[in-house]
This record gives C-alpha cells, sequence and structure tokens, in this order.
C-alpha cells in the first residue's frame, strides 16, 4: 500500500524497490494499491473508505499480510488489522524483519534485537489497549495495565543488556582497528543491493557472501587489498543505505556504521543499471552527513556496467564486479589516494634488524629501499602521521637517522628536521 499527502507524491521507483523489500523478507506481491489525500487519517492513516478497498483486494486475491510503504502510528496499525482480517505491517517492521532474517554473526543478531525492540517499546500501549478497558473506572488498576507495565519493564530491561553487549563488541571493534591504525581503511558504501560485497570479492580475492538481495550483507567485513609497493590497504564491506533508513537500525548499527566514519576512504558504490541510480545516489550522500562521514574522502563508482546501456554516461570509475571491467582502475585510484595521503620519510638503518624492517613493510609505504656497506636506506610514506614509525623506531636496538620529508606543490624536498639515535 502506497501512500502520499499534500503536495508530495509516490516517488519514482518506490514501488519497485517496495516489491523487492517484500520479497527479500520471504513474501510475494499480489497487488498494489495507491492513495493520495490530504494528510494522513489519525485512526487508520488511509480513511474509511480506503481501508474498505484494501479489505476487499485482500478477499480477492487471498492475501494474508497488507505492507504499507509509511510508517504506522502505534494504534494505526491494530484497527487495520481488526478492519481488513490480515497481519498489518509498515515499512520499518518489513525491513527490520529482513534485516533479522539476515543476520548471521552474534553481533547483527544482538544489532537487530536492539532495534526490534526500540520500535516495539512505543507500540505496547497499542497492544494491550483492548485489555486495558478490563479495569474499573477512577483509582483501578485493570489487568490489561498490569500487564502491559510488566512487559514495558522487561522490555527496558532487555534494552539496557543489550546495548551494554553491543558496546562491549564496539570496545573490542576499537581495539580491532588501533591495531590497523597504520593501514589505510577504505570502506565500501552505497545504496543496498550495488554489488558492493561482490566488488570486495573481486578486488581482494575474498569469499564474502554475496546476493542478489536487499540487505543481504549486515556486517562490516574487513579484507586486505593485495598491492605491491602501496603498503598495507585494508576494504570493508558495510550494512547498505535505503531510502527512509529506520531510526531504530541507524541507532543499533553504530558500531558497525563506525567502520564508515573512521575510514580514511570512502568508496560509494552505486549500480548503473538502476534508472533512479541517481537518486539512490543522493539518498547515500545525505545519510552519510547525517552518520558524521559527509567529510571523507571519496570515490564515486558505478558498478553493474554489464547489466547497463554502454552508451550511459557518468562521471566517476565504471566497474563490473562479474566481468571484472574497471577494477584495475579502481584499485589504482585506492592506491593513487592512499599514496596522497601518506607522510613521506627518508630512513638510514646501520646494522640488520628484520623485525623493524617487517614491521616497515607492513605499516608503511616502501618506494624504495638500498643497501651499501652494511647500512640501509628506506625511502616510504606512513599513515596518521609519523609518531608510530617514531615509537617504533625507539625500539630498535640500531643506530638510524630519520628524515621527514614536506610536500610542497608535490615536490619532495628536506626537511630542516633530521632525527637521529
Amino acid at each position: 500500500m502506497h501512500a502520499s499527502f499534500g503536495r508530495s507524491s509516490v516517488q519514482p521507483g518506490a514501488a519497485e524497490e517496495m516489491d523487492a523489500l517484500v520479497q527479500s523478507a520471504g513474501g510475494a506481491v499480489i497487488a498494489r494499491l495507491f492513495q493520495h489525500r490530504h494528510a494522513p487519517d489519525p485512526s487508520s492513516f488511509v480513511g474509511s473508505g480506503k481501508v474498505v478497498e484494501i479489505k476487499a483486494a485482500a478477499e480477492a486475491n487471498g492475501i494474508t499480510t497488507i505492507v504499507f510503504d509509511s510508517d504506522l502510528g502505534p494504534g494505526q496499525a491494530s484497527r487495520l488489522e481488526e478492519a481488513t482480517g490480515c497481519k498489518v505491517i509498515d515499512r520499518t517492521e518489513l525491513i527490520l524483519t529482513i534485516f533479522a532474517l539476515h543476520a548471521r554473526t552474534a553481533e547483527a543478531l544482538l544489532q537487530i534485537e536492539l532495534a526490534q525492540l526500540r520500535y516495539a517499546l512505543p507500540r505496547l500501549t497499542g497492544m494491550w489497549h483492548h485489555l486495558s478497558r478490563l479495569g474499573g473506572g477512577i483509582g483501578t488498576r485493570g489487568p490489561g495495565e498490569t500487564q502491559l507495565e510488566v512487559d514495558r519493564r522487561k522490555a527496558r530491561q532487555r534494552i539496557k543488556l543489550l546495548e551494554t553487549r553491543i558496546d562491549e563488541v564496539e570496545e573490542r571493534r576499537v581495539l580491532r582497528s588501533s591495531a590497523r591504525r597504520g593501514a589505510f581503511q577504505v570502506a565500501l558504501t552505497g545504496y543496498t543491493n550495488t554489488g558492493k560485497s561482490s566488488l570486495l570479492n573481486a578486488l581482494c580475492g575474498s569469499g564474502v557472501h554475496a546476493e542478489d538481495k536487499l540487505f543481504a550483507t549486515l556486517d562490516a567485513v574487513t579484507r586486505r587489498l593485495h598491492s605491491d609497493g602501496a603498503g598495507q590497504i585494508v576494504l570493508s564491506d558495510t550494512v547498505g543505505f535505503i531510502d527512509r533508513l529506520p531510526e531504530e537500525l541507524i541507532a543499533s548499527f553504530r558500531s558497525t556504521l563506525g567502520v564508515v566514519r573512521d575510514a580514511d576512504l570512502l568508496i560509494l558504490v552505486g549500480d548503473l543499471s538502476n534508472p533512479w541510480r541517481e537518486r539512490q545516489m543522493q539518498l547515500v550522500r545525505s545519510t552519510l552527513d547525517d552518520i558524521g562521514a559527509g567529510s571523507i574522502p571519496r570515490i564515486l563508482v558505478w558498478n553493474k556496467s554489464d547489466l547497463a546501456d554502454p552508451a550511459t554516461p557518468m562521471e566517476g570509475i565504471v566497474t563490473s564486479a562479474l566481468t571484472g571491467c574497471g577494477l584495475a582502475g579502481l584499485a589504482e585510484a585506492v592506491i593513487k589516494a592512499r599514496n596522497d595521503s601518506l607522510s613521506r620519510f627518508e630512513l638510514l638503518v646501520e646494522g640488520d634488524d628484520g623485525l623493524l624492517q617487517n614491521w616497515l613493510y607492513e605499516n608503511c609505504a616502501i618506494s624504495s629501499r638500498t643497501v651499501a656497506e652494511g647500512a640501509q636506506t628506506i625511502s616510504g610514506g606512513c599513515m596518521h602521521g609519523l609518531d608510530r614509525l617514531r615509537a617504533r623506531l625507539a625500539e630498535s636496538t640500531v643506530a638510524w637517522q630519520l628524515h621527514p620529508l614536506s610536500d610542497t606543490n608535490g615536490n619532495p624536498e628536506w626537511t630542516k628536521a633530521q632525527e637521529t639515535r
């Protein structure tokens, strides 16, 4: 059921997206109904006349569930169910159902349960409304109100417990992230079902679960991009966005979305074959602003070129995870972004320290290394400044000279500073 109000109208592609959501939840679309009115009906959202039409369509087609592409008030869904004899769910509940079906890890299950409880808590009043009327008048408490209070208390206790567990998961994620602090962290982000997981697999040779469904991936999965001489680059696949992403999910998935906020570079992935791709990409940009990731450098990528018209003019990098088209260019763009962000240095090491050398190749982008008379000169760059390199050098037992370099107008020059031990 699609409804629009006032001067607004149903957005292009909204009906097709709703069909895909229903299919991802395991349902099948039998009929579509549309309505435009000046404002939502406080009681039934769509008005009594439309309720009669919905009931007739459900009976004629053997429909058991009615899905609204809008959010319903706590009491509206229950009144619609009474009037139509069908189960009624709104857009947020549908998306929460999809997330629950696709959750695979313990973290995702915790996040989904928390989002579902936050969604259900204000609706408990409507669920017990019919029992609350069984109580007497002033000064009495009906059995429905008693049960409502019990359910509210249990829900709040469970929410608090889930929030604590998710905080613990987030602390562990921060520790893992700090261990990768010397790496260039790239997050694949974009609208749901644009092929982000498939791109990760194609770029990194990994086997992350990928499926042609909305929200097939819920967890942030990180893999290393293999590239000669470019230092360590890690790519993370993240949960996709969608129009009117429920606030309950944004709040519950804050730790997963933290991977996006903490990234050094974002790869914005769009579906080149989707006729509403520009609107979807604008929604992605708006969501990134909302979660505090709007200022992170980004590369625009249009995936699924194998399904699109070859003549489609687009800005950005055009790729196909299926055929491999554009993947080399994307990898080069990531490496260039990484190299452009480095703090450059030249290091002279006198003596042999294999552990230091391994650390340098794991945590820095090494551009050259020469050995002469028992000493080696290493040129390269570090992510996020040279403090981590200085700390590691302090642990070494060999003599060294560190020359930080500055990059003015693209030309490396010696700085006056020279650090020696």
